[in-house]
Parts: structure tokens; sequence; C-alpha cells
């Protein structure tokens, strides 16, 4: 039976410490509260933004009033938290918007690596048509040039032809894949 006396006058202890506390809160941003909010303004230049500072401070400190210890008079404690907040709201915007232009910077880089890629598939398939448009000997020089990686002395072997000859053919083909592919700008 005791126990439960004692229990009940540490709840009721509590409660008349949590009330007051409440009046001394109310009492605080009532007394604080509009300047508090001309301050946060005067760092914000915007009404809604200097109004949510206001409550995220207030918020702060009645969050924190069973621990929170103001040293010296709240009008200078509320100056330091709007100073605080807004720098903190102010490294947080730059954060962000760091963030939106290394986004926007990597999406830019992927639609330039997706154009380049068109781009170069693109000319690929004009090469491809270019080279079918070749005289047959020419063509066939070509592509064991190119596609097989031989070289001219390799060429001319395979097909029974001078080194010289091989070597005008492909002057020959590329100045023809030259002059039809400037279109492309590559």
């Amino acid at each position: 039976m005791i126990e439960g006396i004692v229990l009940f006058g540490l709840s009721l202890i509590k409660a008349i410490f949590a009330l007051m506390t409440a009046r001394e809160f109310e009492h605080i941003y009532r007394t604080h509260g509009k300047k508090l909010f001309r301050i946060c303004l005067v760092f914000v230049k915007d009404e809604n933004r200097a109004a949510e500072m206001v409550q995220d401070i207030f918020c702060s400190i009645w969050e924190r009033r069973q621990t929170l210890q103001v040293k010296g008079n709240w009008e200078h404690y509320l100056y330091r938290a709007a100073k605080f907040k807004y720098c903190n709201n102010y490294r947080d915007s730059m954060s962000e918007q760091r963030s939106l232009a290394t986004y926007a910077t990597a999406q830019k880089e992927i639609v330039d690596n997706i154009e380049e890629t068109v781009h170069y598939n693109q000319v690929l398939d004009q090469v491809e048509q270019l080279v079918e448009q070749l005289p047959p000997k020419r063509k066939e020089v070509y592509k064991l040039s190119r596609e097989k990686g031989l070289s001219s002395r390799e060429i001319s072997q395979q097909l029974h032809i001078s080194e010289k000859t091989v070597k005008n053919q492909l002057t020959k083909s590329l100045a023809f894949l030259k002059v039809n592919l400037a279109p492309y700008d590559c």
C-alpha cells in the first residue's frame, strides 16, 4: 500500500513538473515567438520558411524540455537557435542543390552517351552499306584489311596480287568512304 502511494506521489510530482514546464513553454512562446519569427524572416526572406523555422525551434525546445538548460536569457538563446537553424537549412539546401546538379550532370552524360552510341551505330551501318557498293576486288581487299586485320603483304599473298595493288585498292576504298561519310561528321 505504501509503495502504491509513493508511486502515485512520484507520478503526481512528474505531472506537476510537466504542467509547470508547459506553462513556462507557453510563456516563452508568447513572449518571444513574434520576435523570433522576424529574426527568421530576416535570414530566409520568406514568411513560410520563417514560420517553419520558428515551429522547428519551439518543437525542439519542447522535445528537450526535460534536459534543456538555458544559461542567460531566452532572447539570446532563441537568436542563436534561429541562426543555427538557418545555417543547417542553408547547408542542407546547398547539399541538395549539389546532389541535383550531380544528378543532372549524370543524366546529361547518359543522354550524351546514348546519342553518341546511336550516332556511332548509324555511321557503322552507313559504312557497311558503302562497303557493299565497292567493286568486288576492292571490297575483298577492304574487308581483309579492316575486318580481319591483315597487313598489305598478307592480303597480297592471299589474293595473289601485288602489294602496290593492295595499297591502291585500300586508298580508293578509303577515299570513297571519306567522301560518302562527310555528312556524318566523322
